[in-house]
């Protein structure tokens, strides 16, 4: 087997699950403290941002790391569509997301959906993929659709990443029973999640959490 150089450290590596980050590099994305609204995911402001002060939303967020390049893995996967990659971040992740679901009893995750023309030109949602290798099956619910098209966040600035998402997502429930995860890919301006919290917050009898891999 020829090695590939890593995308990251550009070191020769040889690969055993996919040939565009070495394992050494993936392991930088340790657990790290990262400042932020832990209510509605507001950068430089900590614990809670005045606003949340006022009307908490969110009961708690968790950010994985604020390690720049683990956002080139994360698009590596959504846009060059390496699949693989998906089990390297899922492992990554697993015991601290374990950990996070089980100190907060979480019975339900939901995932950021993609729209249908997104679904069928990419193949997956990179984000249910991670799962698959992070949590156990049965705590992943199909409860959020995306029926609208939309244009992608990162290539939006601060205002229009909010005006993007909304009304782009819509419950395929009723209800939703005990304490909910809500799961992403990279928090910036936290519009997406806003948008997901205001689309469940009447629809639970539960906590609403989050969970993020990385901070942008």
């Amino acid at each position: 087997m020829f090695p590939k150089e890593c995308l990251i450290c550009k070191n020769p590596f040889i690969f055993e699950n996919q040939n565009v980050i070495c394992q050494d590099c993936l392991n930088q994305s340790k657990t790290q403290v990262v400042f932020y609204c832990r209510s509605c995911g507001k950068a430089q402001e900590y614990p809670i941002c005045d606003n949340c002060k006022v009307e908490r939303k969110y009961e708690d967020i968790q950010v994985f790391t604020y390690y720049y390049y683990i956002q080139d893995a994360i698009k590596q996967l959504k846009f060059n569509k390496i699949k693989p990659l998906a089990k390297d971040l899922g492992l990554l992740i697993k015991d601290d997301i374990q950990d996070y679901l089980r100190k907060n009893k979480i019975q339900n995750i939901l995932y950021i959906p993609i729209s249908k023309n997104v679904q069928k030109e990419r193949g997956f949602n990179h984000l249910k993929e991670i799962l698959k290798y992070a949590v156990p099956s049965f705590l992943v619910k199909d409860y959020i659709v995306k029926h609208r098209e939309t244009a992608f966040q990162m290539q939006l600035n601060k205002e229009d990443r909010f005006k993007n998402l909304k009304d782009a997502f819509s419950l395929t429930v009723d209800s939703i029973k005990g304490n909910t995860l809500v799961f992403d890919d990279i928090l910036t301006t936290g519009a997406t999640l806003l948008e997901i919290y205001n689309l469940i917050k009447d629809k639970t009898d539960g906590k609403i959490y989050a969970y993020v891999i990385a901070r942008g």
